[in-house]
């Protein structure tokens, strides 16, 4: 049997083999009538061609030839074919010149497919679309296709959906996303916004761009909504946190009879990433089990993460971990993952040696999970150990793999280091600015963290609210309370951004590590904040630190009123009463805190011993 399935298999070979080397025969034999009738000087004029018998002289088989030697790798006889077509001088057969574009942009010669284009005697829709389409896989700038649609315009070509769609979805960076605006308007006049393929990469680029709004009227405006329209709209959610709009997303899709696929339920599991999540995430592995799809590794991994994101401890991702027949690198990635955030760093490790030990090659997401973990657990020698790999593998030049380095080298107390990563960068986004931000506050460099923030403008990048939360936190811990305020201030005036109580309570700790405790309670008030417990507590630690008594005591019994299960407020405030000697008073409070069965958590900390760290 396998004597007859390999023979099978020769004959196949020599069948395909056969029938490309008779569309080189063909070919030649078309090259050999076209010498005999080209002048060598001056190729034959277009129209005197078309009286050529058709017996004789097809110019339809040029087009067929050109897709044999695309199909076959053969680029020397698709050069063969231009070289003859230049020398004939033919004005018409668009498809042929389309043909040779394909063929040069199959190669990667994009610089000869543009040569080409620019010395077309004329161009039509498919032309145009191609050389988007090239433009786009070659990461070129949204300017140069506004160029070939200009041109495109003027040329009187009428663009078409597939124009539109890859126009669309070429738009990232601060100018393409006005563009996309503008092609958005285009597509309105031309009548093709309803158009399926239109419609979604409207949805995509609008849902990167964290206009969800807008991306949900796009949707809406698609007149046949396919599995691919519900799946990018779907992401979409997922992609800007809402779960809400997910949910009923894909309750309309099931109420639609829309076939559910495997990218569908890996989507929406995505959406459930908080404790409170649980519930649904199980519903979204229920309807994986019943539609068929709970075997397929991309949802495997979707639970993974969905569990150990939304359910405390590892035993169901580790479970599931388990039951994948043949993990990937984002499965194994997933499982780090799972074990990092649920404090298991050890776990971690070993699952990181496994994975090496059984082949498996890392990528830039398996770096950045594991990197975070040595800097949990402050071990600055396997986390240099771990850099090495990352030289010798070529992710170093990575974006997410350098910011993951500078948080585990921040974390272990190697400024230095993080800061040589920082600057070794060729590029920067505001996560790598913010994480050396949050670098320098934590070892009290507030001056330096707001170089940062200065740099951060001079190269484009817009700071968000994690980067100013980190910019106060700098100030706090560096002593910069003006230049703390100052920021406070530029982040709601110059960026329109509304602080969170986390913002809030830096600003409270900046005054109070300041001893400016009075100011710090006005803050509260004229802020309107009263009824953040965060605060209370930010403000309890300030006057535990400077022996302020008085405001201590109010600001314990407004965190005891709006939260009473809270120890902390028992243990500050009865500190405070054994420095000021207030013995009966510190009696009485730890009474309060053993009464209400409240107990003090204790702390811990890691030393790095040798290579282990306990």
């Amino acid at each position: 049997m396998l004597r007859i399935l390999a023979k099978l298999q020769i004959c196949k070979l020599i069948r395909e083999s056969c029938r490309y080397h008779h569309c080189c025969r063909s070919l030649l034999w078309c090259l050999r009538t076209i010498s005999s009738l080209a002048n060598p000087v001056e190729g034959i004029p277009f129209e005197k061609l078309e009286t050529i018998d058709d017996h004789s002289f097809k110019f339809h088989q040029f087009s067929q030839i050109l897709q044999e030697c695309t199909d076959a790798g053969d680029l020397r006889t698709g050069m063969s074919v231009h070289t003859y077509l230049v020398k004939l001088n033919i004005n018409g057969f668009i498809l042929i010149w389309n043909k040779l574009l394909s063929l040069y942009l199959k190669f990667g010669h994009i610089h000869h497919a543009h040569q080409l284009f620019d010395t077309m005697p004329r161009r039509d829709v498919v032309s145009f679309n191609t050389m988007i389409s090239a433009s786009v896989r070659n990461n070129y700038d949204a300017l140069d296709l506004v160029g070939l649609y200009s041109k495109m315009k003027k040329e009187d070509v009428k663009p078409n959906h597939i124009t539109f769609a890859g126009l669309i979805g070429a738009c990232d960076g601060l100018i393409a996303l006005r563009l996309r605006g503008i092609f958005h308007a285009h597509t309105v006049r031309c009548g093709l916004s309803s158009n399926e393929f239109v419609g979604s990469s409207l949805v995509d680029g609008y849902a990167k761009q964290m206009k969800l709004e807008d991306a949900i009227k796009a949707f809406n405006e698609i007149m046949e909504l396919d599995l691919v329209s519900w799946n990018i709209m779907i992401d979409g959610c997922a992609r800007n946190n809402s779960k809400e709009h997910a949910v009923r997303m894909f309750s309309q899709m099931l109420k639609g009879n829309v076939r559910v696929d495997g990218f569908t339920l890996t989507s929406i599991i995505k959406t459930c990433s908080k404790p409170g999540d649980l519930k649904h995430g199980m519903q979204f592995h229920g309807s994986a089990i019943k539609l068929g799809l709970a075997h397929e590794t991309p949802i495997y991994n979707a639970l993974i993460t969905m569990y150990s994101k939304c359910e405390k401890g590892v035993a169901s991702p580790v479970k599931i971990f388990g039951s994948i027949s043949e993990p990937n690198i984002i499965s194994w990635t997933a499982m780090i993952s799972g074990f990092m955030q649920n404090e298991q760093n050890e776990e971690a490790i070993g699952l990181f040696k496994e994975m090496l030990r059984l082949g498996v090659r890392e990528n830039d997401f398996s770096f950045s999970s594991i990197l975070p973990v040595y800097g949990n657990l402050a071990n600055l020698e396997q986390g240099k150990q771990i850099h090495a790999r990352i030289i010798k593998s070529w992710f170093g030049l990575d974006l997410s793999v350098n910011n993951a380095l500078i948080d585990m080298y921040s974390k272990c107390g190697s400024l230095e280091d993080a800061h040589l990563v920082f600057m070794k960068m060729g590029k920067h986004d505001v996560v790598s600015c913010t994480t050396m931000i949050m670098s320098y506050g934590q070892h009290g460099k507030g001056k330096e963290a707001l170089e940062i923030l200065a740099e951060m403008k001079s190269e484009g990048l817009v700071p968000d609210g994690v980067t100013f939360l980190g910019c106060l936190y700098a100030c706090s811990h560096g002593g910069l309370v003006e230049e703390g305020v100052r920021v406070f201030k530029i982040m709601i005036e110059d960026h329109n951004l509304k602080p969170k109580r986390e913002h809030f309570a830096c600003v409270v700790d900046m005054l109070g590590r300041a001893g400016r405790l009075n100011e710090a309670e006005n803050f509260i008030d004229e802020m309107g904040i009263e009824s953040d417990v965060l605060v209370w507590e930010t403000l309890l630690g300030a006057c535990r630190v400077h022996g302020e008594m008085v405001l201590g005591e109010k600001s314990a019994q407004k965190i005891m009123e709006l939260q009473p299960g809270r120890h902390g407020p028992y243990v500050l405030l009865a500190n405070i009463y054994a420095e000021r000697g207030s013995w009966e008073d510190k009696v009485m409070v730890r009474e309060k805190l053993v009464s209400h069965g409240l107990k003090k958590q204790v702390g811990c900390s890691w030393v790095a011993l040798e290579t282990m760290s306990c």
